[in-house]
């Protein structure tokens, strides 16, 4: 493995733990059996082991985003400072949502929930993949 990669992995490795401490004890019917952060960080992982070597630094620079994006939102739900209740009704709401057949409301209100939550507006790459983990899992 090279130094960049194992670096990388690392770092993605460390992600995964922090999304795995920070996971719900028990899932209700608002929440999944994993949550999509905790989906995307295995995800990122195991693109870096299996495809580091064939990555453009444009999409090693994208995983390092979305990391970084995933890292700061566990660590608050890790320090008391986010409750995952708030995540959860969010799910459920999109949930409803996907069911009406209105993705892209829930892709705008992901949007402007999570903005409100962590100061943070996701882009609508990162609204359209998460509500897309949402419907997967939903079988939609």
């Amino acid at each position: 493995m090279s130094n960049k990669k194992e670096w990388m992995y690392k770092k993605l490795n460390r992600l995964v733990k922090l999304c795995k401490a920070t996971e719900p004890e028990k899932p209700n019917n608002n929440t999944h059996l994993f949550m999509p952060t905790t989906i995307d960080a295995y995800d990122m992982l195991v693109d870096v082991e299996d495809y580091y070597n064939d990555m453009s630094p444009v999409q090693i620079r994208e995983i390092m985003i979305k990391a970084n994006k995933i890292w700061k939102f566990r660590k608050k739900v890790y320090n008391g400072e986010i409750d995952w209740n708030w995540q959860s009704q969010l799910d459920g709401e999109l949930e409803a949502m996907i069911l009406q057949g209105s993705v892209i409301n829930a892709i705008k209100h992901y949007r402007k929930e999570i903005e409100k939550e962590t100061g943070n507006i996701p882009s609508l790459r990162e609204g359209k993949d998460y509500v897309d983990k949402i419907r997967t899992t939903m079988g939609k």
